[in-house]
């Protein structure tokens, strides 16, 4: 959704949608936040309410306010505004049909999966039609309700479903993205469909695939919870920054702990304080070097030690302090950030 984009409220002046019992019913924390919210910035004349304003009122992230937005639009309460104050009219695109049947379609935008209000949920008709041809099987969302443990609405079965049917995720798959998510104490399906478009965007779909994706997912979260502690992050939420670096470390790298505290250690020395875009110029060198282990490092720490206590100068070797320092100038660029 564009961070431009308004939605209005649909229904107003005292006239709430006939079936709000059911839909209260339905909504889940979030998506009570989310409506609460756009009742709070909605214009008092148009009803309309800037979206992008919503995640920093709310505290909330842009996937989880696009997953409730999805919600709403789909239930009928909020809508596109007829015009934002500039006078510019926003139009829904029309979904494909196929003899007047919508037909179940994703759209790529910005790297992830957008659907249109039309592709929110299956019909309960749908649904059974899927599984009466075996698109999907009974026992798969049994064990996904065990798993997430709760009897799943038919907006959830849908999700689940999609991921299945519009993304073309083996079932055993999407079990294990679910077992992830509950682990994490993301029960919702919500989070479950996000992680799948994540994976299914970088094209990973295969059920060995995922779950190889999992297991490094895992000892990377593993290994940043050690690097909050090192450089004194605590409890507190990371920084963009600081996420993006420590998810590169983990992820991009597969550094280990050690590896990293290596590189803490030497950054301490050097800057007399913990630096994270200083530690990640010498990580970049190091990878670059084609140091992957702990044991690497510490050897081609040695051999630069030693060509320096020899007085060899070659072009490969030089002072240590000098390494770091040539590190840094090559991702100056990026310390200015």
């Amino acid at each position: 959704m564009g961070k431009t984009t308004k939605l209005s409220i649909q229904y107003r002046n005292g006239n709430p949608p006939a079936n709000l019992g059911a839909l209260l019913s339905n909504a889940d924390e979030t998506d009570l936040k989310i409506l609460v919210g756009a009742l709070m910035l909605a214009d008092g004349e148009t009803g309309a309410c800037p979206v992008s304003e919503l995640p920093t009122l709310l505290g909330l992230e842009q996937t989880e306010v696009d997953a409730a937005l999805k919600f709403w639009r789909g239930a009928g309460v909020l809508g596109l505004a007829k015009a934002d104050r500039s006078g510019k009219t926003e139009k829904p695109a029309a979904p494909a049909t196929d003899a007047g049947k919508p037909v179940h379609t994703t759209a790529h935008r910005n790297g992830a999966v957008e659907r249109t209000a039309t592709l929110e949920n299956y019909s309960s008709s749908e649904l059974a039609t899927l599984m009466e041809n075996r698109r999907v099987s009974a026992q798969f969302i049994d064990e996904a309700q065990r798993i997430m443990g709760k009897i799943f609405r038919t907006y959830d079965t849908g999700i689940l479903v999609g991921i299945v049917d519009q993304l073309g995720f083996e079932e055993e798959a999407v079990l294990a993205i679910l077992t992830y998510a509950a682990g994490r104490g993301k029960k919702t399906l919500r989070y479950a469909e996000q992680m799948a478009l994540t994976l299914y965007d970088e094209g990973i779909t295969e059920t060995a695939s995922v779950l190889d994706r999992i297991s490094r997912m895992e000892r990377a979260g593993e290994v940043i919870q050690k690097i909050k502690t090192l450089f004194g992050v605590g409890s507190r939420e990371l920084t963009t920054t600081e996420k993006r670096l420590f998810t590169a470390w983990t992820e991009r790298f597969a550094y280990d702990i050690e590896v990293i505290r290596m590189a803490y250690d030497i950054t301490v020395d050097n800057t007399g304080k913990a630096a994270p875009k200083y530690t990640n110029s010498i990580l970049e060198r190091w990878y670059a070097e084609g140091l992957r282990t702990a044991a690497d490092v510490q050897a081609y720490i040695e051999r630069q030690n030693a060509e320096k206590s020899n007085g060899g100068v070659t072009a490969k070797s030089y002072d240590v302090e000098d390494f770091f320092e040539a590190a840094l100038k090559r991702s100056y660029e990026e310390l200015k950030e």
